[in-house]
Parts: C-alpha cells; sequence; structure tokens
C-alpha cells in the first residue's frame, strides 16, 4: 500500500464521482469531495462519512482548487463542460489549466483523469477532441499524472447508457445514423471504478495513457438489441438512414429522451467515432473480472424488480452494485419511473386503521369497481395471466407470494406496512404499498404509494391513458380506509 492515503476528487458529485468517492471510503481512504454546489453532496450517502471533508472546488477558480487540494496526495480529475453554457472547448481547457496550477501549488503526487476513448486520426468529435486535450494538458504538468480513456461505461445513470435505455425502451422502431454501426468496447462501471483506484496504488502507472474497456467488441445496434433482450422488450427494429446526421439525431433525441441536450449532443456526435482498445497493458497491471455487456446491463436492470420495496423517500443506499441506481443520480437515471402517493391524517388509533385495511384488502374486500374486476381478470386469463385470485383471506394467513384478487402480496410487516405487485399482464411492473405512521396517541398518518415502470411503448400509453382512473379508484381506497377505521362496528 502507498502512502496516497488523502484523495481530492474534483466532480465528486457526477456518475463517475459519486461511486468513485464511495469506493474509497470503503477502501479506507481519506477524501476530500469537491463540490461546486453543496446541495449535491448533502443528497449522497456518504456525505457524513467520518472520513469524508466536503470541500468548495470550483475549476474556475484557481484558489479554491489549491485549497481543496490542500492535504492531499492524488487528485482525481472527474469533470467536463457539457452541461455549461457557452463553448464548452475552451471551458474544459481552461478548467484542465487551473487544475494543473492548484495541483503545483498544492504538491500533489498523482492527477488520473478519466478521458473518452478515440483516435485523433480517425476525425475526432468536438467532445472527445477536448477531452484529449484536456489530457495533453494534464500530462504537461510537472505532476505525474495518469489518464483511463473509456467508451461507453454501462451503468444505470451513465449518460450514454441512459439514452440507449430511453431510445429501446420506448421505441418500437427508429430510423438512426449511421453511427448504429459504429464498433465500441464498451467497460462496467465497476471495471472503471476498480482501474481508477488500483492506478493510484501502482506507481509504475504515473505518466501513462491506458485504454480500459470490457470484453466485448461490438456495435450499438449490438448494444441495443442485448439491451431489448435482457429487459424482455419485443424485438426493436433500426433502420440505419444516411441523411440522418448525428446532429440532427440529437434534436431528435430531445423530444424523446428526458436528458438535456446540451449533454446528449456532444455524445451522440461522439457515436460517429469508433472506440476500440488499442492497448490492453493495463490489464496485467490491475487485473480483474471484466463483466461482459450483458452481465452489466442485468445488473442495472435488476434494480427494476427491486424497486418494488421501495418508497419515493426510501431508495436503496449500499451502493453495493455500482451498476445501479445511487441516491443522488440525476433524476432521469435508471429509465421511467412513475410514482403516485397519497398521505392522510387519521383521527383515530393506528391499530384500528390498521384493522380497517386488513379488512378491506384482506376479508371483506375492495368493492370499488366490482363489476370492472372481473372482466379485467378473464381478459387477463385470456392473455395467459392469472386472473383475479381470492379476497377472502385474513391478511394475518397470507404470507409472501399469496395472492389478494390481482396483486401478490411481496412484504408485509403487521400494523405498519404491505406492499402489492401486480399480477395483470401488463407491458409494466406495477406495485402499490400501503404504511402507517403513529402521529400522536390518538391519530396516526396512512400513505398509500403506487409505483409503476413501464415496459416500452405500449407501458407509456397504458399509463397516461389510465392515469385518471388510477387517480380515482386509489383515492377511493384512502376514503374507504378512513370510512372503516371511524365506523363504530367491530372489524
Amino acid at each position: 500500500m502507498s502512502d496516497l492515503r488523502r484523495v481530492l476528487v474534483v466532480g465528486s458529485t457526477g456518475y463517475i464521482g459519486t461511486r468513485l468517492v464511495s469506493a474509497l471510503l470503503q477502501r479506507k481512504f481519506e477524501v476530500n469531495a469537491g463540490f461546486k454546489n453543496s446541495a449535491k453532496i448533502e443528497m449522497k450517502t456518504w456525505s457524513s462519512h467520518p472520513n469524508l471533508t466536503p470541500m468548495k472546488a470550483d475549476v474556475f477558480d484557481v484558489e479554491s482548487l489549491k485549497n481543496a487540494a490542500e492535504g492531499c496526495a492524488a487528485a482525481y480529475y472527474l469533470v467536463h463542460s457539457m452541461y455549461g453554457k457557452g463553448d464548452f472547448v475552451s471551458l474544459d481547457r481552461e478548467a484542465a489549466n487551473n487544475l494543473v496550477k492548484a495541483a503545483e501549488q498544492a504538491d500533489l503526487k498523482r492527477i488520473i483523469y478519466l478521458g473518452g476513448l478515440g483516435e485523433a486520426e480517425s476525425g475526432l468529435s468536438k467532445h472527445l477532441a477536448s477531452r484529449m486535450e484536456v489530457s495533453r494538458i494534464l500530462h504537461s504538468s510537472s505532476v505525474p499524472s495518469t489518464t483511463l480513456r473509456a467508451a461507453m461505461i454501462v451503468g444505470a445513470g451513465s449518460a450514454s447508457f441512459e439514452i440507449m435505455r430511453y431510445l429501446v425502451d420506448r421505441l418500437p422502431a427508429m430510423v438512426t445514423p449511421r453511427w448504429v454501426r459504429t464498433k465500441s468496447q464498451p467497460i462496467a462501471v465497476s471495471n472503471v471504478i476498480r482501474y481508477l483506484i488500483d492506478c493510484l496504488e501502482k506507481p509504475e502507472t504515473a505518466n501513462h495513457v491506458y485504454d480500459i474497456g470490457g470484453p466485448d467488441i461490438l456495435s450499438y445496434h449490438d448494444l441495443m438489441r442485448i439491451y431489448s433482450e435482457e429487459a424482455s422488450l419485443t424485438r426493436r427494429f433500426i433502420v440505419p438512414i444516411p441523411m440522418l446526421t448525428p446532429r440532427l439525431s440529437s434534436y431528435w433525441l430531445s423530444l424523446v429522451t428526458p436528458l438535456p441536450t446540451p449533454l446528449t449532443k456532444p455524445l451522440i456526435e461522439g457515436l460517429r467515432n469508433e472506440a476500440i482498445c488499442q492497448n490492453s497493458d493495463i490489464q496485467s497491471i490491475v487485473p480483474q473480472k471484466l463483466l461482459t455487456v450483458r452481465e452489466a446491463i442485468r445488473l442495472a436492470l435488476q434494480q427494476d424488480k427491486e424497486a418494488i420495496y421501495w418508497t419515493r423517500r426510501k431508495l436503496p443506499t449500499s451502493g453495493a452494485i455500482l451498476e445501479q441506481v445511487q441516491k443522488g443520480d440525476p433524476h432521469w437515471a435508471g429509465g421511467s419511473s412513475y410514482w403516485l402517493t397519497w398521505k392522510l391524517k387519521v383521527p383515530v388509533s393506528r391499530s384500528r386503521v390498521w384493522n380497517a385495511i386488513q379488512s378491506i384488502i384482506g376479508t371483506k374486500g375492495w368493492k370499488y369497481g366490482s363489476w370492472i374486476w372481473p372482466i379485467r381478470g378473464y381478459i387477463d386469463n385470456l392473455l395467459g395471466g392469472k386472473g383475479m385470485g381470492e379476497s377472502t383471506k385474513h391478511l394475518s394467513l397470507l404470507k409472501s407470494g399469496s395472492l389478494v384478487d390481482c396483486w401478490e402480496l411481496v412484504e408485509l410487516v403487521p400494523s405498519s406496512r404491505l406492499t402489492l405487485m401486480s399480477t395483470l399482464k401488463m407491458p409494466a411492473l406495477m406495485s402499490f404499498a400501503i404504511s402507517t405512521k403513529t402521529m400522536d396517541p390518538q391519530g396516526c398518518e396512512v400513505v398509500v404509494e403506487l409505483y409503476y415502470r413501464p415496459y416500452g411503448l405500449a407501458g407509456l400509453i397504458a399509463w397516461y391513458g389510465l392515469l385518471p382512473f388510477r387517480k380515482y379508484s386509489f383515492g377511493k381506497l384512502i376514503d374507504r380506509i378512513l370510512q372503516s377505521a371511524k365506523s363504530e362496528y367491530e372489524i
């Protein structure tokens, strides 16, 4: 182990920075987390870690960078200016020069930079050319530098991956520029993080540029096909046409995906360049199991089914699987997910409210729209689904996997919370949870949350088409719980 125990991470709240800081802390490093917006730091699960020191680090302010680097032996540089206004190439150049000045003044021993993969002779896009220029600036410093160059980084929250996800999720057929035939060598984000940390502990990596990639070399068309298979989507029809330029497609993407145009435009323009590793030297210096594209996508999508246990305020916080969404990631990370939440303060005891919930969900059944559900169940049977189950069991007799009408019980915490997942055939994953919380001796709060994860365009259409009905019917459920809890009869 080297003596590089305290490091500065410039860009700590970004996609890679969020995961890198978490991994560094797990490896017992002390971390100065550079930030421009303190609110973003507070959203991270590691914000209160005893080995973490949040530091103001504006890449356009040399003094703030120098202060953030004081006491550190190394700095990770993980920023780009594509989100900013103006010419991002000149902004990236200025920021890199500022980092060099600050690193030299703070007497850092290493700079580690994550850049983009591509060859200068292939006519690089502005985005990739800027990444290469940043690398040259850092390596011109008196501080030993290491550059890792990567193509698409596979994992929920990666901008390139999310662009692909939204395209394949939402469009059963699409016309694309010729870049869908471009070859690349994607890499899983967990492999990237391992390379970043281990390079710091390998002195021989100083003053070198390494290409990092996974075991697969494939086209973007192949990537889309693998994603659709892992997401259990129908086959996607992709028709490349020469007249649709990357620039035009970047504007079209702004209509299909929620990612900001200043971010998607340079990324899409960069897809015309092949991104294949020219050397594999890093693999012998930092040996590790490299995930295939399919394995990385599978890990990213695994979170969809686990989401039925969440609430909007209780996202997964362990960060154990780096390919999955982490707390504090952008709102567009993880694909399309929709939540509806109803809250109600009830002037009766929590136990009485829970008895009402058991009665409505279990024994007595929820009578609202009772003529609709048998029809929906029959249609589901025709489609090969489970149809309608029984609703005459007391919740205390149910266990995980039990059917209640057209729902499967997946979680039950007595007197506190239950979660049900829809068993109906639909192009989506849908669940709802009911939870109670004591507010005072005579009252409690009831929260009903509906989670909906659409699959494909049909899932999106179903969500918006049935949204008024769902809002109305679940509102009626809340009313029924209140009425039953207040009633005088024994439940």
